[in-house]
């Protein structure tokens, strides 16, 4: 009994030293994603992202000498769970959580707690809300995105402009922001020739692509995400559309492209990011953290990271810091009150500025064109930043 009194004490004593009294706990910080479902694509590449920056924070010390630790919950990309799971974290209290994936989620959960917090991080640029909301939206705005690729075109001398759009979120807000910059008086040239409506179920819009091959435009803007953009390029290819094609930065997945890679027109561009050009930056603290996300994701096996990697990465590390300078047990509203006012926040589309009330942090010069290259199965920046031409 003696002996084993004293193997205990030591095994207790060898305890001790692996893990020291009063160790830190870890800091959870819930997370809504789209892990399966339509939005898969997106919420899985998200899901590499939060091991990343997990990685990256634990390495700097955490929050405020926590380990973070990001407590994933899959909404299954539909917009009823994701609202049953946003008023189960309510009900816990937390006064942040981050996500949902895409649009549709995303306004699901805005009505929540847009007004009354907690402090909600979409994942998504289609959300526009202005402070005080407590709903923050991740990368540039869909409007500025279209809007670079509007000038773009403009400048190559195309005017007719056609539009194809999904009558999902995703699609509504795509045709308001389109609209909306058609009617800048930067845009007064162009005119929108057609404009064709399909939902994300359908298998076919032979009818609709007929259509928009007679209507005289000069390139078509698609604005659809995931499942239903594949559709949009089988259909391009089977009625031999002929005319450049423009989508949104949903579609920035290598995965995605890869996949359709049987099926791509042979003009196809991207609203992208700016760290897409990378390789083109200048020094400093915007490159710096351009670096920093190139070397987090390759230590978690992404070496080629693209748009759907890059949709939550400034969002999570935004959340990162304002948690880190909140204090111990911050409220909502001072994590809402630290975003709204934070600047000089270098992210890897630029250098970040909440004051303006927009409640991103970017404006359009953190935006650009790229095209899908199939040789080198990768996109390439094709305007400088703001859309305009090289």
């Amino acid at each position: 009994m003696i002996r084993r009194l004293i193997s205990t004490l030591a095994a207790l004593v060898c305890a001790a030293i692996v893990a020291p009294a009063g160790a830190a706990d870890p800091y959870d910080v819930n997370v809504l994603l789209s892990l399966t479902g339509p939005g898969a694509f997106l919420g899985q590449s998200e899901a590499k992202s939060l091991e990343a920056i997990e990685v990256l924070t634990n390495e700097s010390g955490g929050i405020n000498g926590r380990p973070v630790h990001f407590v994933v919950a899959d909404d299954q990309s539909s917009p009823q769970l994701a609202v049953q799971l946003t008023n189960a974290l309510i009900a816990k209290g937390v006064p942040i959580m981050l996500g949902p994936s895409y649009s549709a989620t995303c306004y699901a959960v805005l009505p929540i707690v847009k007004n009354n917090g907690p402090v909600q991080y979409c994942y998504t640029p289609s959300v526009h809300t202005v402070a005080p909301s407590f709903t923050f939206s991740s990368g540039v705005s869909t409007k500025d995105l279209a809007l670079a690729g509007m000038r773009y075109f403009r400048q190559k001398g195309l005017r007719k402009v056609a539009m194809l759009v999904t009558t999902d979120a995703t699609g509504q807000d795509g045709e308001n922001v389109i609209r909306q910059d058609l009617a800048l008086p930067e845009n007064a040239s162009l005119s929108l020739v057609a404009t064709e409506h399909f939902t994300p179920g359908d298998i076919s819009i032979a009818a609709q692509m007929q259509r928009l091959k007679a209507s005289g435009a000069q390139y078509v803007i698609a604005w659809v995400t995931g499942t239903p953009f594949g559709t949009v390029l089988k259909g391009a290819v089977d009625s031999d559309l002929g005319l450049p094609i423009l989508t949104n930065a949903g579609n920035l997945s290598v995965a995605q492209m890869t996949q359709y890679s049987s099926f791509v027109p042979k003009e196809l561009y991207f609203t992208g990011f700016r760290f897409l050009r990378y390789k083109e930056a200048g020094a400093g603290p915007v490159r710096d953290a351009d670096r920093a996300f190139y070397s987090a994701l390759a230590k978690v096996g992404v070496t080629n990271p693209d748009g759907t990697n890059s949709s939550n990465w400034d969002a999570t590390r935004v959340a990162i810091d304002a948690l880190r300078h909140a204090g111990p047990n911050p409220t909502a509203e001072q994590l809402r009150a630290y975003i709204a006012n934070l600047h000089g926040f270098a992210g890897i589309n630029g250098i970040m500025d909440f004051r303006d009330g927009q409640q991103r942090g970017y404006k359009d010069n953190a935006g650009l064109i790229v095209r899908w290259d199939v040789a080198s199965k990768n996109f390439v920046p094709v305007s400088l930043p703001g859309g305009y031409l090289k």
